[in-house]
């Protein structure tokens, strides 16, 4: 018990330094994977066994815990503590053999998990293991040497009898004796008082089952060397070993390797209750971003339009236009009548507007003629040439002159109809400009 308690300690201090590195390099926070686990184990040493038996006829449960921690994306370190039985009898016509023993193992091993991106893809549902490490074991062998206060004779037909073959007499005497497979003798060495403890070296392969992000189970295989050879109380033919399969249920707290905190503040929550225009419809099912407050508005966020002629309600200064109607973009009906009026003068600008343009000249000409304009509009017998009040707004520069591009700008807003100017206007500002 003594050496157990010294390898646990040592154990605790190399994983304890190792979490302290870890923290020393800014790894993440140490939080394992947690497991528990069960299978058989079998013994293979000295016993032999009956004639035809294999390595798991005389297997036994197996049962424990096993914590796990990855280190990066190919390393990690795992721990096991088991408890079980190891058992086996050989009776035939010349051994009698036989032991069981209970076992604790605790071992500390280095992990290769596979699905590290470079062998098998890391969101693979399966994924390849192997553990090799060091361990520690406590075993106290007892035999099956007697029933009922009789000790078994060993015969040399394979039976087991309640008198000695060498006994006289004992051909007619003795009785066969049925085992009751208790174990209730202590076995030792009279030649050796030997150590019910050993190192191991423990060898597993295995495979994992994601489940779920935080669930998983595994199932394993285990080649375990022991450092003695008296787990059946025989020192013969060299150390023995044991060999396990189990299957375990883990439970992962967390995967700080694998998690993207990127967006940890961000409250996603909070986007979906946007509104910017606070028309009472958010932002993602808003179809009409940036609706005027208080305009009331239809379930996709766009300002009512109640006679649906394209003009929503709150700029329409005509709400009740008939359904086909062409409307100005303040939603007025234009008849029949003011069409064909808007197209004669559209006709009567358009010439003065070429004219005023000159097509027929060069970029280089207008912008000469455009230069001696503003040249012009710097001398003084000019300078007393006063804008009339209807184009001021169109002075969009504020220098108290109109320019060419003023003009345009206007003639273009005429045939949008994003100005109130007639015909007659535009043909007195045409006037205007060459006047300056």
């Amino acid at each position: 018990m003594k050496k157990f308690t010294i390898f646990l300690a040592i154990t605790c201090l190399l994983v304890g330094k190792g979490f302290s590195q870890e923290k020393k390099s800014n790894w993440k926070e140490f939080t394992p994977s947690i497991g528990l686990q069960a299978g058989i184990v079998s013994y293979l040493g000295d016993v032999s066994g009956g004639a035809g038996t294999t390595i798991l006829t005389y297997s036994k449960p197996i049962y424990g815990l096993y914590l796990e921690k990855k280190w990066g994306n190919i390393f990690g370190v795992s721990s096991n503590i088991n408890f079980g039985k190891l058992a086996k009898s050989q009776l035939d016509d010349k051994i009698f053999l036989n032991f069981e023993t209970n076992i604790i193992n605790f071992d500390v091993n280095l992990l290769l998990d596979f699905d590290n991106g470079k062998l098998i893809n890391e969101s693979s549902l399966f994924s390849p293991f192997l553990a090799v490490g060091v361990g520690y074991l406590l075993f106290d062998p007892k035999g099956d040497l007697s029933s009922n206060g009789v000790t078994y004779q060993h015969w040399d037909d394979g039976t087991l009898r309640d008198i000695s073959q060498s006994t006289p007499g004992s051909d007619t005497a003795s009785t066969i004796i049925k085992r009751d497979y208790d174990y209730e003798s202590t076995l030792v060495d009279t030649n050796s008082n030997y150590s019910k403890s050993a190192i191991t070296i423990p060898i597993r392969l295995g495979i994992k089952f994601k489940l779920s992000e935080k669930v998983v189970t595994r199932i394993s295989a285990a080649y375990i060397l022991t450092m003695t050879d008296y787990l059946d109380n025989i020192a013969s033919g060299g150390n023995d070993n044991m060999f396990s399969l189990s299957m375990g249920l883990q439970y992962n707290f967390t995967s700080p390797e694998q998690k993207d905190d990127r967006f940890k503040d961000f409250n996603f929550s909070e986007i979906e209750k946007e509104d910017a225009d606070e028309d009472g419809v958010v932002d993602h099912k808003d179809l009409c971003q940036g609706t005027p407050k208080g305009v009331e508005v239809d379930n996709n966020g766009c300002a009512l339009d109640g006679d649906e002629d394209g003009v929503p309600d709150y700029k329409d200064k005509e709400l009740e236009t008939l359904p086909g109607s062409i409307v100005t973009k303040d939603g007025m009906t234009l008849t029949d009548e003011m069409i064909a009026n808007r197209n004669r003068i559209k006709d009567s600008v358009q010439i003065e507007y070429r004219v005023f343009k000159a097509e027929d000249l060069s970029k280089q000409d207008l912008e000469a003629i455009q230069a001696e304009y503003e040249l012009a509009n710097t001398e003084a017998s000019i300078s007393s040439i006063t804008i009339p009040e209807i184009f001021k707004e169109l002075d969009t520069d504020n220098d108290e002159f109109i320019s060419a591009k003023e003009v345009t700008n206007a003639i273009d807003g005429f045939f949008e109809g994003e100005n109130e100017l007639s015909a007659k206007d535009l043909n007195s500002l045409i006037d205007f400009y060459f006047d300056q």
